[in-house]
Formats: C-alpha cells, structure tokens, sequence
C-alpha cells in the first residue's frame, strides 16, 4: 500500500513513499501532509506518516483522507 514519509530537506518538506520514492517537496510540513492526505484518498482509512523534522527528529501523525468537493 502506502508507506510514506515526510522530511524536512533544504527548506522544504518531501513526501515520499517507500515504493515510488519522491512524491513532491512542500512550502511547509502541513502542506506535505495535506497532500499525504490526498493519496490516502483512494483507500478511504487514515493512514500513518512518519515526519522527520529539521534536527532529526521523528514523529509519526495519522492523516485523514481529504474530502472531495
């Protein structure tokens, strides 16, 4: 399924997924998890994201699949 990932790298915020590497580098960590959330759009259950901040630290945080409009 999805195994994804979050890292602050040089100014950005990456989400990754373990099977298709980079998915998209982000202004900021909750724009990379919103589109974290889009892709877990498609199995319709929260999912969990590991997020590596700046200083190395890790923390995981469960998305929601975003609503349609």
């Amino acid at each position: 399924m999805f195994d994804f990932t979050v890292r602050a790298r040089s100014g950005f915020w990456v989400l990754q997924d373990v099977e298709c590497g980079d998915l998209g580098a982000y202004g900021t960590r909750d724009e990379a998890l919103a589109a974290a959330s889009d892709w877990v759009r498609l199995i319709e259950t929260p999912w969990p994201v590991l997020v590596c901040d700046a200083e190395g630290e890790w923390h995981e945080t469960v998305v929601t699949p975003m609503a349609l409009h």
